[in-house]
């Protein structure tokens, strides 16, 4: 008897150990996923000053770094915020350098960051990002054609 008791606080304090574990997972993976998000907005403001392309790609590296720590299930909100700037920065790095792959890269980030903001409801996220989806659309020349009201004979 005094054996069974011993093994059920056993793992009763082993659960507990693991719940403060994955507690402690969780709040270790937002601040590597802040400190991913921090050192893309030095970059970016890097490059900004140096017009240094090479920043940029850089800042790339820790967004999607960043993205493994923000997931969805754990920070939707910053997930969502981290795809932006992920797309954001793509499409920069595209102009500046006449990349399609970057721009193609920053098509993706963008559509799955308006489908992130739809989940989330945040209307105005949305409409943000699909304006700017819109110009990346253009620049790699597959801009939805609008159908001419009427026809010439």
């Amino acid at each position: 008897m005094i054996a069974r008791k011993r093994k059920t606080a056993g793992t009763t304090d082993t659960r507990r150990q693991m719940a403060e574990l994955q507690i402690e997972l969780r709040e270790t993976d937002r601040e590597l996923g802040k400190l991913n998000w921090d050192l893309a907005t030095e970059l970016i403001r890097l490059s900004d000053e140096t017009n240094d392309p090479a920043a940029l790609i850089e800042a790339v590296e820790a967004l999607r770094s960043a993205t493994r720590y923000y997931t969805f299930e754990d920070a939707p909100r910053e997930h969502a915020l981290v795809q932006k700037r992920l797309a954001d920065t793509l499409l920069v790095l595209g102009q500046r350098t006449d990349d399609r792959d970057a721009l193609a890269s920053a098509r993706d980030a963008y559509r799955g960051a308006i489908t992130l903001a739809s989940l989330l409801s945040d209307d105005a996220l949305r409409e943000d990002l699909r304006a700017t989806y819109k110009i990346t659309l253009a620049l790699l020349g597959d801009a939805p054609k609008t159908a001419p009201l009427f026809r010439v004979a």
